[in-house]
């Protein structure tokens, strides 16, 4: 993974207590990743930092609007996200991570890049299910054809093997 210089908290240097953290994400952030659902966008990510001798626990609060496709006409559309998150990250004798939510830190670590996060909580914080409030904001050359009035006439043509089917009770 590419180092994020603008996404990274050098945490070595700071004293014991709550530190805050604000960040803007764009375009630009998620272009940077494969396979990112998220077009433009305008998010704000507020991090509240709790340092302590032996880990640090970090807050994320998410909001902001992005810009992806429909699920039922893929075409753009616009949707608020809103979350929070927590991340622990504990001062050991190695660095990886325990769960999805704690890593450990070794002493060679002083920094730690938030970017991976960010694009994360932010894919995570996107509604299941992404559709215009109403069928008639989506493209209805789509909703014609998934509605099935793009008639060719073809339809009545019945295999005569299903026919057959329907006498057996």
């Amino acid at each position: 993974m590419k180092r994020h210089k603008d996404y990274t908290i050098p945490y070595t240097g700071l004293k014991i207590g709550r530190h805050e953290f604000e960040f803007k994400l764009g375009n630009s952030f998620f272009e940077q990743f494969e396979y990112s659902e998220i077009g433009d966008c305008d998010i704000f990510i507020d991090v509240t930092l709790e340092k302590q001798a032996t880990m640090l626990v970090l807050d994320f609060d998410i909001e902001g609007v992005i810009v992806t496709l429909c699920d039922r006409c893929q075409e753009p559309i616009e949707v608020d996200i809103e979350a929070t998150e927590q991340l622990i990250v504990k001062f050991g004798d190695y660095t990886g991570s325990i769960e999805d939510e704690i890593l450990v830190h070794g002493p060679g670590e002083h920094e730690l890049n938030l970017a991976p996060y960010f694009y994360e909580y932010a894919h995570l914080a996107m509604p299941p299910k992404r559709v215009h409030d109403s069928m008639d904001q989506c493209n209805q050359d789509v909703i014609a054809y998934l509605s099935g009035t793009d008639d060719d006439g073809d339809d009545d043509d019945v295999d005569p093997r299903w026919e057959k089917l329907k006498d057996l009770k």
